[in-house]
């Protein structure tokens, strides 16, 4: 492997490349980097870990390690993945990165086969120009936007969709987990977004977080189940997420101005 550091009038410094068949299991971290790190799967699957999510990704998916952030990344075992990398720096980073999904996300997934052989394709030709015995700096520097132009954003259209179904599979994860403990970093894991982002998500579309709405879920079942005599209270606080029936009428009466005897009461009486 080869590095070279760029000086403090670099604006886009591309430092070494490499790709590697990683063995069952075969892991790295948590451990932190001086510069930005990219990963392009290449075939098997594997995870990546940071802020205490986790990403399983797969061929022609990709996750940015950003420097001097903890991060964990592990082949799976039954299928290990191979992958491609690039460690990269520059006064021109965070810019050109906004221009792609990691402006919002550290990982990339691809959306059709098509998204994955121009990717793969990239990033050879990025390995390419590396270990070419001239190392041209413009061909190398040009050949990684080229690889970056692979997982440029959406346009607004495009992004209001995939919005829309990170969205719908919040939704769907919590109305399929609200009687479980899960967590917000939870259901960002599902979706396969960060947390912040779900939250901006949540904000834009809802005018309530995630935590807020797992909880307005949870009181609006606890509502629909308190209009029957079947349960008792401690049979609706568990059968809705919460610990105990102490903590569910203190989140039902914040919600309601009710406890959920006297909302049962009114309802039947």
């Amino acid at each position: 492997m080869e590095y070279e550091k760029s000086t403090e009038q670099d604006f886009l410094s591309v430092y070494f490349c490499g790709k590697e068949d990683c063995d069952p299991c075969h892991s790295f971290g948590p451990a932190i980097r001086p510069h930005y790190l990219l990963h392009v799967v290449l075939d098997g699957k594997g995870f990546y870990r940071k802020n205490g999510i986790t990403h399983t990704l797969h061929k022609g998916d990709a996750f940015l390690i950003p420097p001097m952030e903890s991060t964990y990344y592990e082949a799976d075992r039954e299928r290990p993945w191979s992958y491609a990398w690039v460690g990269f720096d520059g006064k021109n980073c965070k810019h050109i990165l906004a221009e792609t999904v990691f402006a919002d996300s550290f990982v990339f997934r691809s959306t059709s086969k098509e998204t994955t052989r121009r990717l793969c394709d990239s990033i050879e030709l990025l390995l390419q120009s590396f270990q070419s015995p001239d190392k041209n700096q413009l061909r190398l520097t040009g050949n990684f936007l080229l690889l970056l132009s692979c997982m440029q954003n959406p346009s607004d259209k495009k992004r209001e969709e995939v919005t829309h179904q990170y969205l719908q599979r919040a939704r769907e994860y919590i109305d399929n987990n609200y009687s479980y403990d899960i967590k917000v970093s939870d259901i960002a894991c599902h979706v396969g977004i960060d947390r912040t982002y779900l939250y901006k998500i949540f904000m834009e579309a809802e005018q309530i977080s995630p935590k807020q709405y797992l909880m307005r879920h949870r009181i609006r079942i606890a509502t629909q189940m308190l209009c029957s005599s079947s349960y008792t209270i401690t049979e609706i606080a568990f059968s809705c997420g919460f610990k105990d029936s102490s903590s569910f009428c203190n989140h039902f009466k914040k919600q309601t101005g009710f406890s959920p005897r006297k909302f049962r009461q009114a309802f039947l009486s």
